[in-house]
């Protein structure tokens, strides 16, 4: 029997896991709470918030007091730039030296490609993210303070929106949520510009910004893939959302724009919605579950199988029936080791979501679109849901086992079900020696 290893994967996997249990203990105490919530909420609503998720189980205005909420805020900054990231950097303020299994694990838990200039882009980073949350913050408050009567209600509610925008985690404070602000197109952009921009991911933001300062000359791949592909899916979304809600007309023209335009966003995992989700059909759900499924950049604060995903894959089907032996875009050729783990990350991401939503149908006795799509929200991870009578999440309703089934689907979300996987299983070593080759019909 081989000896346990705390390898990179099962050491983020570790920090996300203590991170949640120590947010559960301080959601618990009375003075985060206005009212008794059981344990088991408690690690729900951490977990959400670690996971940048945003399902809840409680109602959180009415439910978490300040304090409360200090917390949720502070966990959903936690979880958006990581454990590791967080941490790594105020070692490197202390002027601590990183080993190299620091370096390791921290490209590991940000997605960054190698260890080259690591180090320089967590010190950009996390102050552009600091500067990115206040600047949304400051043009949040003017737009609630004409709600709020107190300019400090109106502060910290420009503050926690800002900072769970940016971080796609899809938490409110709001005593209605969005729904009044539906028609606002001021409080509809910034909110879009916020997940978008948590959602290109860290090293799209870092390389655009030396692309403007004239620091880089060109863009990567990577990068032209992220932001072709999310206009490409943005614009669709709005599209196929808009011939949905413009037939209704109890919304004027300018909210049913709206609607479109920001459900299209806060569907690639951000979590926000405008209007009860049960109003759309089934056809749009299951668009908003593709859209989901796929999520956003790698390295962000979005989540799903990432976009750069979704398109090799599309690239293998469209290279195999071009007849192609490589599989290329931008005039630049896909490794064989990228293809593989692309078709593997989908393979475990739908096989996953498809048995977890097949076995809560079963334990919760629900139908199958409201449970596919709380599934699929929670593992991407989104926090949208279809709700309950309550006015709460999809799940809010589902039994102790019911819900830990989706505490983990959260996890594993933001991990990364790869991640997870090898956290769990571990990673063999490669056999240099090749076997014959087997002829397999298809």
């Amino acid at each position: 029997m081989g000896t346990f290893e705390l390898t990179p994967h099962r050491l983020i996997l570790l920090s996300y896991i203590l991170v949640i249990l120590v947010g559960s203990l301080f959601l618990s105490l009375p003075i985060s709470t206005y009212k008794d919530i059981s344990f088991l909420d408690a690690l729900f609503t951490a977990t959400s918030a670690t996971t940048i998720t945003g399902l809840v189980v409680v109602d959180t205005p009415s439910t978490f007091t300040p304090f409360g909420q200090l917390v949720i805020l502070m966990l959903i900054q936690i979880g958006g730039l990581g454990y590791m990231g967080f941490t790594t950097y105020f070692l490197i303020l202390l002027r601590r030296r990183l080993s190299l299994r620091d370096r390791l694990l921290l490209a590991e838990s940000m997605n960054y490609p190698g260890m080259h200039g690591l180090v320089r882009f967590i010190k950009r980073l996390v102050p552009i993210v600091f500067l990115i949350e206040l600047t949304g913050a400051f043009f949040l408050f003017f737009l609630f303070l004409r709600d709020f009567s107190n300019p400090l209600s109106a502060l910290w509610q420009g503050i926690f929106h800002s900072v769970s925008a940016f971080n796609n985690a899809g938490f409110s404070i709001l005593p209605e949520g969005l729904g009044p602000y539906r028609g606002n197109i001021l409080v509809n952009f910034i909110f879009s510009v916020l997940i978008v921009l948590g959602g290109l991911g860290f090293y799209v933001i870092q390389e655009l910004m030396l692309y403007y300062r004239g620091q880089v000359l060109r863009l990567s791949t990577h990068t032209k893939i992220v932001l072709t592909f999310s206009g490409f899916l943005l614009l669709l979304g709005f599209i196929l959302l808009l011939l949905e809600t413009i037939r209704w007309n109890e919304l004027s023209l300018k909210e049913r724009i709206l609607v479109a335009f920001f459900h299209s966003v806060s569907a690639r995992t951000a979590g926000f919605n405008t209007v009860d989700l049960r109003e759309f059909s089934e056809g749009s759900l299951f668009w908003i579950i593709v859209l989901m499924f796929i999520g956003t950049g790698p390295g962000g604060t979005g989540g799903g199988i990432k976009i750069t995903t979704a398109v090799v894959i599309l690239l293998v089907v469209h290279s195999y029936l071009s007849g192609r032996n490589q599989v290329v875009i931008f005039g630049r050729s896909v490794t064989e080791a990228t293809v593989q783990r692309a078709i593997t990350i989908f393979t475990l991401s739908f096989a996953y979501t498809t048995f977890v939503a097949l076995l809560l149908t079963k334990l919760e006795g629900t139908s199958l679109l409201p449970t596919l799509f709380e599934t699929v929200s929670a593992f991407s991870p989104v926090g949208l849901s279809m709700g309950n009578s309550q006015g709460l999440s999809f799940c809010a309703d589902f039994s102790p086992i019911g819900k830990m089934i989706i505490i983990i689907t959260m996890l594993m979300g933001r991990v990364g079900i790869l991640s997870f996987m090898l956290a769990i299983y571990g990673k063999g070593r490669e056999s240099r020696v090749k076997p014959p080759e087997a002829r397999i019909l298809l």
